[in-house]
């Protein structure tokens, strides 16, 4: 760690990683796909299955070699492992200077030297140059390139047969970069513009860069109520365009591509097509936008400069505004015109649309703008953001874990200050974790994670809280040490557990629609005594809290017919047997609901209750 010159650091401390709209199938650390050159020559972006070789250099220059274990540049952060250690290590994007990965991507099999493509036979590698901000700048040459809101990707030739090697420098660690030949030299070299003129463009082009980016916004973008109306009426008499058509149109992604991501499509129907071409790195955000506003015609507002409409404003809660994100701009025609990141987006629709109890407008608002125009917004409504914070419906679907954590945070800070007190402890009643630990459940229910690991380290070692999602272990978030005593409490309160007893084992169940309103979800909790006199709480999703019939157990013909004699004796016993999570209380329920009929009455004695069904009388084991 010392040869990169970075400092220590957790998982969580991401304040300026750019976050995007979370949808429900998204996981924490989704498999990143890797960009390729944008040449039909080479294969299309997919997500990374194995440890990639990789090269990284540090702030100081210093370069290692170890393997690319996790990449998820959402989140602002990746693991890497770094021989001779055999753990993995993780990294903030702006802790490092740049990462290569050493394996060359080649051409598809089917392009040889020969068979190359006019737009790679002809030597499409151009010099490019970055301008760090630590360090000398870095120059060579690439095949094409891809630059996102979290950095640049950069494609350095290999051979002559078209092999690259993939390049990756964040947003954080560079503060412009050139790809290509410069212009100005072109135009002298074939003497279509004189020096003099090249400078005097250079001068025009060094005052236009003078300006401040919201000016050249500005001046782009609607900031009236006239001139939307009439970009509304413009936009309706514009023929349909298909996002995927207006990409392809605008050269921002090829017909291949396309054709992939509709293949992709077909399988994930719930995610619209621009988002699942932001995803593939086959565009950007911001070239999304740029086909929604030029060949879709959707409108792009200023939403700083808009003036507010408390009328259309009061029409969508606060807390749906946030979640989705949207913000009403104006009331016309019975309709309520709604400014959105991505206006195709349907879910996102529907859900302002039964908020607001009418039929929405949607328009385009640039990428980053509307969460703080949202809350502006609101406050002009009669209250300040942090009031509508706290007033947020039960469900509290719109919290993000960060930003709670970040709220918990800075209050233990206060508590400090005032105390004088270094190891200032959080409350299980403080609102913000209430909301956390709801946030965590919600968003492993969304991701369709099957538990929730809470591992609580000695010292002042931070909790770790990790997912496990198709048999694999990720983690989540890091917590400090202060937190642990008030997050097993609360864990334990919600499943009527004894929150004094921590040196024996317990298991619990949590009906979550008691503490959020709405969701029908339950969970298995197992706490259990740990070194230095800690806990450790694992809470499992339960897929299902109703018995499923015996004969869609998909047991074979002669099992079911044994299980079903078996369950028609007088007496006896049946065992049934096997590992955490292999199906065991579905299986003994299912054999219940068979003889579950009322002239028969049925007790029974389980530790922990987890499925009910009408008609069994069920008692929870006590010990004593």
């Amino acid at each position: 760690m010392s040869d990169l010159s970075l400092p220590p650091l957790s998982l969580i401390a991401l304040p300026d990683a750019p976050t995007t709209p979370r949808s429900a199938a998204k996981t924490r650390f989704e498999a990143f796909a890797w960009p390729t050159p944008t040449l039909p020559c080479y294969p299309a972006p997919v997500g990374q299955i194995a440890p990639e070789p990789c090269e990284i250099e540090g702030l100081n220059g210093n370069v290692m070699t170890g393997r690319l274990i996790i990449f998820s540049p959402d989140d602002g952060l990746l693991q890497l492992q770094l021989p001779p250690s055999r753990t993995t290590m993780p990294l903030r994007l702006e802790q490092f200077r740049r990462l290569r990965l050493l394996a060359p991507l080649a051409p598809l099999p089917r392009f040889s030297e020969d068979t190359l493509p006019p737009a790679l036979a002809e030597r499409p590698a151009v010099p490019y140059t970055v301008l760090m901000k630590h360090g000398a700048p870095l120059s060579g040459l690439t095949i094409r390139h891809h630059e996102t809101d979290y950095g640049l990707f950069l494609f350095e030739p290999v051979d002559g047969g078209g092999s690259v090697r993939r390049v990756f420098i964040p947003r954080a660690a560079y503060e412009s970069a050139e790809i290509g030949h410069r212009i100005g030299e072109l135009l002298v070299s074939q003497q279509a513009a004189t020096t003099q003129q090249v400078d005097a463009a250079l001068e025009e082009q060094s005052a236009m860069r003078s300006r401040k980016i919201g000016d050249i916004l500005l001046a782009r973008q609607i900031i009236s109520r006239e001139e939307l109306v009439n970009a509304i009426e413009q936009q309706s008499r514009m023929p349909m365009v298909r996002i995927g058509e207006a990409l392809v149109a605008l050269g921002m992604i090829t017909a291949a591509q396309l054709d992939e991501a509709l293949a992709q499509q077909r399988n994930d129907r719930g995610t619209p097509l621009g988002e699942l071409l932001v995803r593939r790195g086959s565009v950007s955000r911001e070239d999304l936008q740029t086909a929604l506003s030029r060949k879709m015609g959707y409108p792009l507002v200023d939403v700083d400069a808009y003036p507010v409409d408390v009328e259309a404003v009061s029409r969508v809660p606060y807390g749906v505004a946030r979640r989705v994100p949207a913000l009403a701009l104006m009331r016309r025609a019975g309709r309520l015109v709604v400014a959105m990141e991505d206006p195709t987006r349907k879910t996102a629709i529907e859900q302002v649309e039964f908020a607001a109890q009418c039929k929405v407008v949607p328009v385009l608002a640039r990428v980053g703008t509307l969460a703080q125009a949202i809350d502006r917004a609101y406050e002009k409504t009669g209250g300040s953001a942090l009031a509508m914070d706290a007033m947020l419906p039960a469900e509290f679907e719109g919290d993000d874990a960060t930003k709670l954590l970040a709220n918990l945070e800075q209050q233990q800070a206060q508590d400090v200050i005032a105390g004088d007190d270094d190891d200032a402890t959080i409350e299980q009643s403080d609102n913000s974790l209430v909301r956390l630990i709801n946030s965590m459940i919600m968003e492993a229910q969304a991701q369709g994670v099957s538990d929730i690991h809470i591992e609580c380290q000695p010292g002042r070692e931070k909790v770790k809280i990790r997912f496990r999602k198709d048999g694999q272990m990720r983690p989540y978030m890091e917590l400090p040490h202060t937190y642990r005593s008030a997050l097993l409490a609360r864990l334990k309160i919600m499943c009527d557990l004894d929150i004094s007893e921590r040196r024996k084992p317990q298991d619990g169940k949590i009906t979550f629609g008691k503490f959020v309103q709405g969701q029908r979800l339950e969970l298995r909790v197992a706490t259990i005594p740990t070194f230095s006199n800690l806990e450790d709480a694992v809470l499992r999703l339960l897929a299902s809290a109703k018995p499923i019939p015996l004969d869609n157990l998909n047991l074979s013909p002669s099992n079911l017919r044994l299980v079903k004699e078996a369950m028609q004796r007088p007496y006896g016993m049946i065992l049934c047997v096997g590992p955490t999570g292999s199906g065991k209380t579905t299986t003994l329920h299912s054999a219940l609901g068979y003889i579950n009929v009322p002239e028969r009455k049925i007790w029974t004695a389980e530790d922990p209750i987890e499925i009910t069904q009408p008609g069994l009388r069920q008692v929870q084991v006590n010990p004593k």
